[in-house]
């Protein structure tokens, strides 16, 4: 019995020893791990994500300025749009509009990469059937306007020779 006594010290003493290093292998092992996924890489992920968040926000407030400053030009070509009357030969006011309307195609293609840019081509196209629907109308206008005065000129031709047949038969 006594030497069962001392089998069961060593194998109890063995067993603290392995859970002693099994304990301090885990926390050693999980402390390297916290240090290598917390400590080198947040700066470099919270550095980059930094950046990224800069750089977007450069990208927004760049947009933003663009988008200001062609407001205003975008403005001008309505005004131009609707004071536009093809019947005055301007030919500089037509291409004036159209040069601003290219302008805002311009910036699209330059910032293709980017959707929100797409807005400026859209809007060029827009106002660019919006000026060429308003000189067509004002061509069917005038062709209507002539039509009507020829209409009256051939009525009044005929009221003459009504008269003038009339006149011969009496």
């Amino acid at each position: 019995m006594h030497g069962n006594k001392k089998k069961s010290t060593q194998n109890r003493r063995e067993k603290i020893i392995g859970f002693v290093y099994v304990s301090l292998m885990f926390i050693v092992t999980t402390a390297i791990c916290c240090m290598c996924m917390f400590y080198y890489r947040s700066d470099d992920k919270s550095t980059a994500r930094k950046e990224f968040a800069i750089s977007k926000m450069e990208r927004i407030r760049s947009f933003q300025d663009i988008q200001s400053e062609e407001m205003v030009i975008i403005d001008s070509i309505y005004q131009k749009i609707i004071a536009f009357n093809p019947g005055i030969n301007a030919s500089y006011e037509e291409n004036d509009i159209k040069y601003y309307l290219n302008d805002l195609k311009r910036i699209y293609e330059k910032n293709s990469h980017d959707g929100r840019y797409k807005i400026f081509q859209q809007t060029s196209g827009f106002y660019s059937k919006w000026f060429d629907d308003r000189k067509e109308l004002w061509s069917k206008q005038q062709n209507i306007a002539n039509f009507r005065k020829n209409l009256e000129q051939c009525e009044i031709g005929l009221q003459k020779k009504k008269e003038d047949l009339k006149n011969t038969k009496n």
